[in-house]
């Protein structure tokens, strides 16, 4: 997801890096892609190393994966441009994303086939092999089962990227009135979901068993569920791009507080009590394309952000790698903090929060840290380079940039 140049940021704004001759880079998304994987890697830790006092806070960082489809519609979008064909396209999100995932899953498909009381090989490897050919998530029964669960995103990335060129011609003309028809029906599509789930299956504080709940779990984690928040994310890029005023970044992040408190409140209700009917998501993903579009247009602006200092960009370069790793890391720490369990029973039968955990926590956040800088300098950026010379995809180039419409700057 790393930004191209913008050119001419549009009359009327405070002089741009692009405008001061430089190249302006939304270096404050990338920055930000850290925070929804750190916030994925907190998730995690507190199903496998629960901390005290920190149920409900950390499970909030699930909905890293909701800002991640957000931003994923945003960025590609931002970078579109009418002159690359569908081609070009699918060749550099493949040189990008499918490299690192490959190794992402071997690895720990390895692990868990030698492991003892581990899952059956045969089935171990269909499921490995769906995740590397990104169909996991067309499957109820695997999406959140393999080697490396997290891979289920990237399934539906997939999905995403073969509808985005057709989607994008069609958005690229639309009007300001159709985005937000558009972006509304998609807040209300992810609420009707997620309600209907809950009548069909009412919320209880822990799910013992997936048996008997496929349809919710591909209602929450297909492709075909999680599509509206790549459309919001979009459609917001567009709307930017058009100039539409936006509020200030302190009132998006203050606007994001306000159900991220409510879903704190609410930590004792059986809806928050387990992922499957958590509504974090769903509550959140407004906001975050809210947060995303005021980001973007203070990088444009010019204006300072911590999110674009070197060491959250080097983060945020890293953020994939992470997101694929942490899991594998954080699953063989919890096993030596709770000895004689298997994958399955800490999701089943929640472990009790210890401060003991803490020191197994930090160790796993470090040695991601540094399985994933060590992969994105030597795997992930020399592969993908390799790859697009190859695809002849050549370098992004993003759209020019004209003069807001005063119809749309006026709303």
């Amino acid at each position: 997801m790393r930004q191209s140049p913008v050119r001419d940021a549009g009359s009327g704004q405070r002089r741009s890096a692009a405008e001061r001759g430089g190249a302006a880079r939304l270096e404050s998304l990338t920055g930000l892609r850290w925070f929804a994987t750190f916030g994925v890697f907190l998730s995690h830790v507190d199903i496998l190393l629960p901390l005290p006092h920190t149920r409900g806070l950390f499970s909030l960082g699930e909905s890293g994966v909701s800002l991640f489809f957000v931003l994923s519609g945003f960025v590609l979008a931002w970078n579109w441009s009418p002159d690359h064909g569908a081609g070009a396209f699918y060749g550099r999100r493949f040189a990008r994303v499918w490299p690192l995932l490959a190794v992402a899953v071997a690895l720990p498909t390895v692990f868990a086939a030698t492991s003892k009381g581990g899952p059956a090989v045969p089935h171990l490897l269909l499921i490995s092999a769906s995740a590397v050919l990104l169909v996991q998530a067309w499957v109820p029964g695997w999406i959140l089962l393999g080697a490396s669960p997290v891979t289920w995103s990237l399934s539906c990335e997939a999905f995403f990227y073969g509808l985005f060129p057709g989607l994008m011609r069609r958005l690229a003309g639309a009007s300001a009135a159709r985005l937000a028809v558009l972006a509304g029906t998609a807040v209300a599509a992810l609420w009707g979901v997620r309600i209907g789930l809950w009548l069909a299956y009412p919320p209880v504080r822990h799910v013992t068993s997936l048996d008997g709940y496929g349809p919710a779990v591909f209602c929450v984690y297909s492709p075909l569920a999680r599509l509206p928040q790549f459309l919001i994310g979009m459609a917001t890029a567009v709307a930017v791009r058009r100039g539409l005023r936006l509020p200030s970044v302190r009132v998006a992040v203050a606007a994001l507080l306000v159900p991220v408190t409510a879903l704190w409140l609410l930590r004792g209700c059986a809806f928050r009590g387990a992922v499957l009917f958590d509504a974090s998501d769903v509550a959140l993903t407004p906001f975050f394309a809210l947060l995303i579009a005021a980001l973007a247009r203070r990088d444009l602006a010019g204006g300072r952000s911590f999110l674009r200092s070197r060491p959250l960009v080097r983060l945020g370069q890293w953020s994939y790698a992470f997101y694929l790793f942490q899991f594998t890391v954080l699953l063989p720490m919890a096993l030596a903090a709770s000895p004689g369990r298997q994958v399955a029973d800490f999701f089943t039968d929640p472990v009790r929060p210890g401060l003991g955990h803490l020191g197994y926590a930090v160790a796993a956040l470090a040695i991601t840290l540094g399985v994933s800088a060590f992969c994105y300098r030597f795997v992930e950026h020399p592969l993908e380079r390799r790859l697009r010379r190859r695809f002849g995809s050549g370098p992004r180039a993003g759209w020019a940039w004209s003069p807001p419409d005063p119809a749309v700057s006026r709303k």
